[in-house]
């Protein structure tokens, strides 16, 4: 039963990738699953990740319930890889041996774990990878934030930057184009506030000067608050047609 619910496409991958046959992928997907306390799915997409198999396609076709368990067990599983990295034991004789996350495996499943939407996570991940010029993941990030605002607000001229959020998001409900879903007057505020500091903190910063003083970690970072930002933008609602952009 287990065999018909799992991507055959995706269990010969893995199957060829660890050497061994397909038949006993389904055994360590049982293991995987038990261990993180997941769904079938959910383990082999985990197990694909761990061994740098692509299943995003895959992952997208799974209910939102089984997406989730992927996510929130990818923590674990990158924890758990480092521990194995460092410890490095020697596997038992006649035994299989488990092979420990590599450190860009390790950093790709930290990276899925805190960019949940799939569009900056597609624009980001390869530039949060590279070994430099980590600007790059912001440059992008804070595009894809700016374009979400544009989409949900629907201004009638082309505006950009502080403009943009400007005639997006007002501190005041009464005022605004875009409300927050809490409907709160200090989340609407604040949130406003966030966002139009973004424009000169981040976004200016990175589509109009090269900026190398951005580490791998404090682009992660960046990438992972505009993550939730992004979530603010889908999650708000558009009260009001205007006539024209102010």
């Amino acid at each position: 039963m287990a065999r018909r619910i799992l991507d055959l496409a995706l269990v010969a991958k893995l199957a060829s990738k660890l050497g061994r046959p397909e038949k006993s992928i389904g055994v360590t997907v049982s293991k995987t699953a038990h261990k993180f306390g997941v769904s079938s799915e959910a383990a082999l997409i985990l197990l694909a990740k761990q061994h740098g198999i692509g299943a995003a396609v895959y992952q997208r076709k799974l209910d939102p319930t089984k997406q989730a368990e992927v996510r929130d067990a990818l923590p674990g599983m990158f924890a758990t890889g480092n521990r194995k990295e460092a410890s490095a034991p020697k596997p038992k004789a006649g035994g299989i041996r488990q092979m420990p996350l590599s450190k860009r495996a390790s950093l790709r499943l930290a990276i899925e774990y805190l960019i949940q939407d799939p569009v900056l996570l597609g624009r980001c991940q390869d530039l949060l990878l590279a070994p430099s010029n980590f600007d790059r993941a912001i440059n992008q990030a804070t595009q894809v934030l700016e374009d979400r605002i544009r989409t949900k607000a629907q201004p009638h001229k082309k505006l950009t930057g502080e403009n943009l959020v400007g005639f997006a998001f007002n501190e005041e409900l009464a005022k605004t184009v875009l409300q927050v879903a809490s409907k709160d007057p200090d989340d609407q505020r604040g949130f406003t506030q966030i966002l139009r500091g973004i424009v000169p903190a981040f976004r200016n910063k990175t589509h109009h000067h090269i900026a190398d003083t951005f580490s791998r970690e404090d682009s992660m970072r960046v990438c992972g608050f505009i993550d939730v930002l992004l979530r603010v933008v889908d999650g708000s609602t558009r009260l009001r047609r205007t006539v024209a952009a102010q």
